[in-house]
């Protein structure tokens, strides 16, 4: 399924991922993530926690922020990150469960989908809300259309 989404904010937790010991340094960061207090002390508006891939490198690295959604002017903590994702268009992909462990499996059969759109190598995301579904979320290139609404 593909959905266009605009700009958006996610303050938390941050690491820079090699492809070398990539899952080991994730699960890391899940680990300070879950154990510490930056998740209760976040200005987020939303229970609901992202999982930012952004600032993809030629070697294959890229920064990975653990968070939650945050307003345009809030003020993080002094041990916290934000990164400020583009609008453009997503390709989704259900995770089988609301756990991040899962998603190292759907990234293995994302990387393998020979039918994905180009991806833009911007920004992908995955989400764990409080309820409904985990998702992952692939930038692909394409025009981002959104439509305005007036109240």
């Amino acid at each position: 399924m593909q959905t266009s989404l605009p700009i958006f904010r996610v303050g938390g937790l941050c690491a820079t991922i090699s492809l070398e010991n990539e899952q080991e340094n994730i699960n890391q960061l899940w680990q300070d993530w879950f154990s510490g207090s930056l998740k209760d002390t976040l200005p987020a508006f939303s229970t609901s926690v992202y999982c930012v891939r952004h600032s993809y490198q030629e070697n294959g690295s890229y920064t990975l922020i653990i968070g939650k959604l945050i307003s345009n002017d809030a003020t993080l903590p002094e041990n916290a990150a934000d990164v400020w994702l583009p609008p453009q268009q997503y390709h989704t992909y259900s995770l089988p469960e609301k756990h991040h462990s899962a998603a190292a499996d759907v990234w293995q059969q994302i990387l393998a989908d020979s039918e994905l759109p180009t991806r833009r190598f911007k920004a992908d995301f995955e989400t764990y809300p409080a309820f409904g579904e985990a998702k992952i979320y692939v930038g692909i290139k394409g025009k981002v259309e959104m439509a305005e609404e007036y109240f």
